[in-house]
Order: structure tokens, then C-alpha cells, then sequence
């Protein structure tokens, strides 16, 4: 039984629930992805080997981000994220000469280990540290140690995307591909009352939206990428994207 709840549940992170969502919501999560990757375009990494923690099955990574890396290290605490992170991505980065490695592992709970065994990889965490908050329940360590994070990786060439904020909507502004936009804030301005209700204000947010404890995880210096993500129908997210140069 553990197994299966493992399989189902991934620590919290969601398991087989979450895979099956997100293979059914890849036509209205397209106009998201497009964006990401728009985003991903402009980012020079400078090394040729990947940290990719939380990448799960790559549902929202770009292949030619991915293709751009000779060596990937893949970390996530889901069983089911190896095999169907090859399934989806496998054949096309093997084509294209980047070797995957896989580890099931908490890679947040050991991370300065992890810097020391790759000095010269740089570091993606991929929609997984807005997802601290739900395996940790305890409020003020989450934004403890989601701050710790720029200090820890500094040095190194690094980056997120993550959510912020996440809540109901009206429905209107589907379809998603017509309304989704971008913008470009830089992070000592973050999360003031105006910028957050401009934000809810543009994918027609109604009752009360969740705060995902992330609003520090870059710097203020950071130039960041605000980009709206339709999880459901009447479900957005709205996440942030940032890449930090050593």
C-alpha cells in the first residue's frame, strides 16, 4: 500500500494525479509553455550541465532549453518522473547528444551537497518551489528557507519558475491563448498591493487567492517574468521567472 499511495501521492507533490491532469490541460496550458519558452530563449547558461530539480516529466519544460545541455541531471522525489520524463522528451535529447541522469531525491533538503559535487552546473528549478509550502506546513520555515536560497546558490548561474499566487477566476478570459501576457517587474518592487491586484485584476480573480510564500526568492536587483497559467478553467496561477548570472 505504501507504494501505491507513493505512486499516487509523491510526497505531497501530487504523483499520478498531477501527470494526468497535466496530460489532459496540455491544450490550454499551450499559450503558458509559449511563454516559458520565450522566456528560456533569452537565457545564455554557462555551462553545457543542468541541475534540473523538480522537472517531474518535463510537462512544462521547453525541448529546446533542454537540448541546449550536454549533461542533465534530473532530481525529483516522484517515481513515476524518470520514466515519463524519457517517455516525453528521451528520444529527441538522445538524438541531440544530452545525456539524463536521473535521481530520485529531495534536492532542496540537500542542495549544498548537490553544488558540490557539480562546481559547474547551473541550476533550474522547474515549478517546484511554489510547491515547498504544501510539503512543509509550517509558514514561517517555508519563507525561511525560500529566502536562504539566493544566498545559498550564490556564485552560481541559476534559475525558477515558480508560483506566486494562485486562485479562482471568472471564466472569461478563456480561451487562454487570447489573453495570456507577460510581464517584466523588477523584484524589489514584487508583490506590493498594486502590482498583485493589477495581476488578479487581468485573469478575473474572484474570492480569495492563495499566497505560495515566494515573493523572495530572487534579489531585488532581479528582473523577473510574470506569466499567468490557466491550471483549471476557472483555476489560475500566476507564476514567476527569473535566471540569476554568477
Amino acid at each position: 500500500m505504501g507504494f501505491v499511495r507513493d505512486l499516487v501521492h509523491a510526497g505531497g507533490t501530487g504523483g499520478l494525479n498531477w501527470h494526468v491532469h497535466a496530460h489532459y490541460a496540455r491544450k490550454r496550458w499551450q499559450p503558458t509553455l509559449q511563454l516559458i519558452e520565450q522566456f528560456l530563449a533569452q537565457v545564455q547558461p554557462e555551462s553545457e550541465h543542468l541541475l534540473l530539480i523538480g522537472g517531474s516529466a518535463g510537462w512544462m519544460m521547453p525541448p529546446n532549453w533542454l537540448a541546449r545541455f550536454k549533461r542533465i541531471d534530473a532530481y525529483d522525489i516522484d517515481p513515476l518522473a524518470p520514466w515519463l520524463f524519457n517517455w516525453r522528451h528521451g528520444r529527441r535529447l538522445k538524438a541531440q547528444g544530452t545525456h539524463v541522469h536521473h535521481h530520485r531525491q529531495d534536492a532542496l533538503a540537500t542542495l549544498p551537497d548537490l553544488l558540490q559535487q557539480h562546481p559547474q552546473a547551473c541550476i533550474w528549478f522547474d515549478n517546484v518551489l511554489g510547491q515547498h509550502r504544501y510539503r512543509v506546513r509550517d509558514e514561517a520555515r517555508v519563507e525561511r528557507e525560500l529566502r536562504q536560497l539566493k544566498t545559498t546558490l550564490q556564485g552560481r548561474n541559476w534559475g525558477s519558475l515558480h508560483d506566486v499566487l494562485s486562485g479562482p477566476t471568472d471564466g472569461r478570459l478563456l480561451p487562454a491563448g487570447l489573453n495570456v501576457w507577460s510581464h517584466h517587474v523588477s523584484a524589489k518592487q514584487g508583490m506590493d498591493s498594486a502590482f498583485s491586484q493589477k495581476l488578479l485584476a487581468s485573469v478575473g480573480a474572484k474570492e480569495v487567492w492563495q499566497d505560495h510564500l515566494t515573493g523572495q526568492v530572487f534579489a531585488p536587483e532581479t528582473q523577473t517574468t510574470w506569466m499567468p497559467w490557466a491550471f483549471k478553467p476557472n483555476y489560475w496561477h500566476w507564476l514567476q521567472a527569473g535566471w540569476v548570472n554568477a
